[in-house]
Formats: C-alpha cells, sequence, structure tokens
C-alpha cells in the first residue's frame, strides 16, 4: 500500500481528482497547473478566502461545474511548481537561483511563511537578478537580506553597473545605490556615466527623445545623489557639463565649492549654492589594498549642538581605505567619568582613530594628529593641538592632551568649529 507521502505525491503529479486549474504565467509563458482546493486551503488562509469568494461568484454557463479556473500572471511557472511541491510533499528540490525571488513572492502573495526563509538562504551570486532580489527585500522589508544584497552590489559595482538588468531597476533603487559610500567603482565619474545610460534606457522606454531635459527629468531625485564635486575637474569640464543635464547655476555651484570648501563648511554665503553631496565613497577598494599612506579629515560644525547629545554619541569622517581597512576619525561625547577615565577627564570631546577591520584591526600603525579649534570670529584667537603615537593593537587607544578647556570650547561667544587632520 502507498504512503500518504506517495499519494500526495500522485495527486501533485497527475492532477487526479483536481477541482482547481490555475493558468499560471504571462504571455508566451503561461501553464496550467490542476491542484486541489482542499489542500490548498489547509496551507494558506489566503487561498481559503480565495476559494471561499470564488465559490460565491455565478460561473459562466460554458464553465466546467466542478473546476475552478484562476489566473496567475504575476509569478512564472516553475516558482509557482516550487510553492505546490513544498504545500504538497515539502519538497524544496526545485528552488534555484533562478527562482528564489519568484518563489519569495509566491510565499508572501499567498502568505506561506515557512517558505519565506528557504528562499533567502540561496547565496545572494547565484540569483538571476540581484536588483530584482534588492527590490524585494525592500519591498518586504527584509533588511538583513536588504543589506546583504546592496553589500554584494556595492563590491561588484564594476560589474553589476555595466549589465542590462542594471538598466532596469527603477529610480528608487538607483537612488539607494548612488547613496551608497562603498560602491566600488574607479571614480565618481564612472558612477555618472552608469546613471547616464540607465536614463537614456529609460526614455527609449519612454518613446521619448535621449535630450538633456528628458534625462534630467527621468532621473529626479537620483540626481542630486551623485557627488559632482567629486568628479575630476576636466571630466566635469569635458563631459558632465557638455551633456547639459545640469543647469548652470548647478554647474557653477559645484565650480564654486571647488574653488574653495571651506567656506561651505563654515557656512559662508557664496554667490551660488551647492545642491549636490560631496562627501567622498571608498572606491576602487581592491586597488587600495596597496596604499599604506592616507590622510583623514573630520570637521564638526556647531559644536555646541553636538554637545548637548547623549553619552556616546558618534561623528565620523569618511572612510580612508589605507593597506586594505577602511580608516576613519570618530569624535565622541565624554561627559561623565567612565571605567579608566579619571575625574579631569570629565565634560569632554573624545577624538579617536577608529578602523573597520573584521579581524581585530592593525597590528601596528603610526600617525600623526592635529586637532584644530577654529572661531568663526576674527577676533579670537584659533587653538591648536597635535599628537604622535603608535597604534599597538586596537585594544589600546591614543587621544589628545586637554589644551582647551571645555567649558570655554562650548562658550558661543568664542564660536569654534572643531576640525581634525591625520595622517
Amino acid at each position: 500500500m502507498p504512503s500518504s507521502m506517495d499519494r500526495m505525491k500522485h495527486l501533485l503529479s497527475t492532477g487526479e481528482h483536481s477541482d482547481v486549474h490555475f493558468l499560471v504565467g504571462d504571455g508566451d509563458e503561461k501553464e496550467v497547473l490542476p491542484v486541489h482546493q482542499f489542500i490548498l486551503k489547509i496551507a494558506s488562509d489566503v487561498f481559503e478566502a480565495m476559494f471561499r469568494f470564488d465559490a460565491k461568484k455565478e460561473r459562466p454557463e460554458n464553465a466546467s461545474s466542478n473546476c475552478l479556473v484562476v489566473e496567475v500572471p504575476d509569478i512564472e511557472p516553475s516558482a509557482f511548481k516550487v510553492m505546490l511541491s513544498f504545500i504538497y510533499i515539502d519538497d524544496l528540490s526545485g528552488l534555484n537561483g533562478d527562482n528564489a525571488m519568484a518563489v519569495l513572492y509566491a510565499a508572501k502573495k499567498y502568505n506561506i511563511p515557512d517558505l519565506v526563509l528557504p528562499s533567502l538562504q540561496i547565496p545572494i551570486s547565484e540569483l538571476r537578478n540581484v536588483f530584482v532580489a534588492y527590490a524585494q527585500a525592500l519591498l518586504f522589508e527584509l533588511e538583513d537580506f536588504s543589506l546583504k544584497c546592496l553589500r554584494y552590489i556595492c563590491q561588484n559595482a564594476a560589474q553589476l553597473f555595466g549589465s542590462e538588468e542594471f538598466l532596469q531597476i527603477d529610480q528608487k533603487i538607483l537612488c539607494n545605490l548612488l547613496e551608497s559610500d562603498r560602491l566600488l567603482l574607479s571614480d565618481e565619474f564612472e558612477l555618472w556615466e552608469a546613471a547616464l545610460r540607465w536614463a537614456d534606457e529609460k526614455c527609449h522606454q519612454n518613446g521619448i527623445e535621449c535630450s538633456s531635459g528628458n534625462r534630467r527629468s527621468v532621473l529626479g531625485t537620483a540626481l542630486f545623489k551623485i557627488r559632482f564635486p567629486n568628479i575630476h575637474e576636466e571630466d566635469f569640464a569635458k563631459c558632465v557639463v557638455p551633456s547639459g543635464v545640469l543647469t548652470m547655476e548647478e554647474v557653477l555651484g559645484v565650480y564654486q565649492f571647488n574653488s574653495n570648501p571651506h567656506l561651505f563648511f563654515c557656512g559662508v554665503p557664496g554667490l551660488y549654492s551647492l545642491k549636490f553631496p560631496s562627501h567622498g565613497r571608498i572606491f576602487n577598494w581592491n586597488k587600495a589594498k596597496g596604499n599604506r599612506r592616507g590622510t583623514l579629515s573630520l570637521e564638526i560644525e556647531k559644536v555646541s549642538e553636538f554637545s548637548r547629545e547623549s553619552l556616546g554619541s558618534s561623528r565620523f569622517s569618511d572612510a580612508v581605505c589605507i593597506n586594505g581597512l577602511a580608516w576613519k576619525i570618530s569624535a565622541r561625547i565624554i561627559f561623565k567619568a567612565v571605567e579608566g577615565t579619571t575625574d579631569e577627564e570629565k565634560n569632554r570631546l573624545g577624538f579617536f582613530l577608529w578602523c573597520d577591520a573584521k579581524e581585530g584591526g592593525p597590528s601596528n600603525c603610526v600617525f600623526s594628529a592635529t586637532l584644530r579649534i577654529v572661531s568663526e570670529k576674527i577676533d579670537v584667537e584659533n587653538s591648536i593641538g597635535t599628537i604622535s603615537n603608535c597604534v599597538i593593537n586596537t585594544s589600546i587607544g591614543r587621544g589628545f592632551v586637554n589644551f582647551i578647556s571645555f567649558a570655554e570650547l562650548m562658550d558661543q561667544r568664542y564660536g569654534f568649529i572643531t576640525k581634525v587632520r591625520t595622517k
């Protein structure tokens, strides 16, 4: 006598005694899949509600009296078959990188939570389209999975941004990608070229001319995620400006910023405002592994406002890749004594050299740092302190001696801003 599992396999493979036909897929990919209402009702409250609703509708006169037809144009047949195999016989042998995201969509649509996790366990590198996977992760609010997808896209940006799949992403996904600091491309100009190819593809899809105005229109807010001040001045002058995508005011804002960025950081009003972000990205990570020298800088505006934040609040500089590791300067608020801190060290801003290292950090790093307390008021003298030291490991910290009191630093009469530069 066949086992219960064998009987379920027989029902799934033959469609014997089925009372529902799912017409799955779209266009030439449609496929009829016979199933059994009772089995699907047990597996999913969505199926149960759907069949209950359909049972109340009047059938067409030419329809079969005992077989319901349901059209499912938004799921590909292979993914629907994987879902049915899971429902009938707990089989996931058909799940793979080609259909994993379609299976995830089906599992979410029909509320089959036990099918969600297996869909997310396929390695990112094996997925048919990581951009689709990233979009699905955002749609279903799968935070961990979306971060994995974004990390993979960033690490393989040079290849992925030149693909056909990149040209098919929507504008929201493009904005998310352009906001990332870790896109591994050669420079910001390469990112601009990728965005321009994307814009041209959208113009073609919409049946409109690839004019500067239409390019700007389809890019929308994504245009203002590109860090034009970081594009080499020759590329900006010879390629970006002639494209006509930027307005003249935006172009002049970039030129004015690059001529004297200090004015912008200090809040000094200029003739033209900068419309684009200017902080750096960690470009070309692999090529930077051999670079054993680098300069980091951190600038804190409105120090008095920063000082009023909660204990442990931090500010970080842009990361710079030195010898294959991401280095930053961090500023941290220390309002009270903690373990290992003396009473004289209360109420301070602490400045630290910070390394994003997965394996415990560097074994040795020689550095020098300068802390410059700059006043925006002409009649107030600036304060400068320097330190040189060697970080032996990440358990040892090095900081500045106290050369200006916290009360004086926070006194708004002096108008101090803070700058740190480390080499």
